[in-house]
């Protein structure tokens, strides 16, 4: 829905077919900017939808797109974008005197001026007290929208907007206590932990006994999960590859473009995702790809090797 860190905006598309094809009850546990609740095909299916982030700011966020997002919309056409004062103002508010463990969900006001704060800066920068606003649409010489207006302009299309009044609930809970919650037979799991030894990017600390402890929760459940992660060296001893399936999939880290001086960082860029399930996923069938040569007009034609083929 909008620019946050590790969104699957552009992952959704390889990640819907290795889905389960049927499922009652579908939780995001760690929604972020909600991009699977709102894009998967699969998701459509389910009757119960949970989004759940432990950040309140984001939870809150997800709690006015559901139950007002006309009201959250008139309050963000109301609201100007990129004035340096506006950004100052509620990014003090913010991270400088909220107290973060007393947001009641549903507060429109709040929402506004987070989406405000989230959309000015670099996707995937940590919000705080010190950040430098980047009003795209100035700084950029028109080249680039802005952020916001683009968010306004989602929550004023009918069929996003029903989308996200189908969610059933938004949780703001610890994931280990969420999973617990939720499981059944009949749940799906989406879940996309921080980064490893990246977590300083969150709003909570998620040290290496936390991925543990994920790990063997989600060993357990009677349920179906997909869970999302780049390889480190304890990820084969967290889901061993003989008792758990592993999708390898080329993806585009779009936070690399920071170092979009350098001549190497569109190589820097390329990263390998890894999907791991409990479960055998879909039949996947290759897709046969076409790309034009930069020098001629005739098109190639070859195999996508990144999809793989379950049975």
């Amino acid at each position: 829905m909008f620019p946050y860190i590790g969104g699957k905006a552009h992952h959704v598309g390889w990640l819907d077919p290795l889905f389960p094809n049927k499922f009652d009850k579908f939780v995001e546990v760690f929604g972020g900017a909600g991009w699977v609740s709102v894009k998967s095909k699969k998701v459509e299916q389910a009757t119960t939808r949970i989004y759940n982030d432990f950040n309140p700011l984001l939870a809150n966020v997800y709690e006015c797109f559901r139950t007002n997002p006309t009201g959250l919309l008139a309050k963000m056409n109301a609201t100007p974008k990129s004035d340096i004062n506006v950004y100052k103002q509620y990014q003090q508010e913010l991270f400088g005197t909220l107290d973060w463990t007393n947001v009641t969900l549903g507060d429109i006001d709040l929402a506004v001026k987070y989406l405000y704060l989230q959309t000015q800066v670099f996707a995937g920068t940590p919000l705080s007290t010190t950040n430098v606003p980047y009003f795209t649409e100035t700084k950029a010489g028109g080249k680039y929208p802005s952020k916001y207006d683009t968010l306004k302009k989602k929550l004023g299309k009918d069929v996003l907007v029903k989308r996200l009044q189908q969610l059933t609930a938004v949780e703001q809970m610890d994931c280990i206590y969420l999973i617990k919650k939720h499981d059944s037979k009949d749940t799906f799991f989406y879940v996309d932990p921080p980064y490893y030894k990246m977590e300083f990017y969150y709003s909570k600390d998620f040290p290496r006994e936390k991925h543990q402890e994920l790990a063997d929760v989600l060993a357990n459940i009677k349920g179906k999960f997909a869970l999302s992660y780049y390889d480190f060296d304890e990820l084969k001893e967290f889901y061993p590859e003989n008792k758990f399936t592993w999708h390898r999939q080329g993806v585009y880290r779009s936070a690399a473009t920071r170092s979009g001086n350098n001549k190497d960082y569109k190589e820097k860029s390329k990263g390998t995702e890894i999907l791991i399930m409990n479960y055998n996923p879909p039949v996947v069938v290759p897709k046969v790809i076409k790309t034009k040569k930069t020098d001629t007009k005739k098109t190639d034609t070859k195999l996508d090797s990144s999809l793989f083929v379950y049975s």
